[in-house]
C-alpha cells in the first residue's frame, strides 16, 4: 500500500477505536515499553499527544523514562511552517504553550536543545511496516528533523496496531525507528 492509502485507512481505524479500547491498549503498550532496555537518556524528544485522533499518550511513555532517569530533560517540537522545519524546545512545569496551525500544543519559552544532543525521540506515527518505516501526517517534519539527529538517537514510536509487511513509497528522505510499541509486543529494527 501506498502512504496516502495508508494514513487514511488507519487514521479511520484509529478513530473507531472506543475509550475502552484505548485504555486497555495503552496499557498494554506502557507495559510493552517498561520492558525495553534503553540506553541512558539525558533527554528526550517526546510530543503532546492529539486526543481528537486516538493518539497514544506519550506522556505516560515520558514519566517512565524520567522515572528510570531524572535527570532527563524533556521537550516537545515547535514547528517553523514556513521553513518546514521543526527544533526542540524543553517543556517547563511553568512554561507557556500555545497550539500552532495543526492545533498541537508547543512550548513557547522553554529552552533550545540541539538534536546531536538528544538521546530518544518518541515519534509520532499513523502506522508502520515491518521494517521500522513509518507513515506520519505526511508533512516531512520529523524525517528532516531526524536526519539532524545523531545516528545513535533512539527513534521510538507507539502504534496501537500491528506493522503492515510493507510501506511500497518509501523514499531516501525516510528515516527507520529503532523501536515501535504495540499492545501485544516491542517491534525491534
Amino acid at each position: 500500500m501506498l502512504k496516502r492509502a495508508i494514513r487514511e485507512q488507519y487514521l479511520q481505524k484509529r478513530l473507531t477505536l472506543t475509550r475502552d479500547k484505548i485504555q486497555e491498549y495503552s496499557a498494554r503498550m506502557i507495559e510493552q515499553f517498561s520492558r525495553l532496555q534503553l540506553p541512558e537518556v539525558n533527554s528526550l524528544l517526546s510530543y503532546y499527544p492529539l486526543a481528537d485522533r486516538n493518539e497514544f499518550n506519550v506522556a505516560i511513555a515520558a514519566e517512565l523514562v524520567k522515572s528510570r532517569y531524572a535527570q532527563v530533560r524533556i521537550a516537545w517540537p515547535r514547528i517553523e511552517t514556513d521553513m518546514k522545519t521543526m527544533e526542540a524546545y524543553e517543556v517547563q512545569a511553568d512554561g507557556l504553550y500555545a497550539k500552532n496551525k495543526f492545533n498541537i500544543l508547543e512550548p513557547l519559552n522553554g529552552q533550545w536543545l540541539a538534536p546531536d544532543k538528544i538521546d530518544m525521540v518518541f515519534v509520532p506515527l499513523v502506522a508502520f511496516d515491518t521494517r521500522g518505516y513509518r507513515v506520519g501526517y505526511g508533512k516531512g517534519f520529523y524525517d528532516r528533523y531526524l536526519a539532524r539527529c545523531r545516528p545513535n538517537v533512539v527513534k521510538t514510536g507507539f502504534s496501537f496496531f500491528d506493522p503492515l509487511p510493507i510501506i511500497e513509497d518509501i523514499n531516501d528522505f525516510d528515516v527507520p525507528l529503532n523501536f515501535s510499541i504495540t499492545p501485544s509486543r516491542i517491534y525491534e529494527f
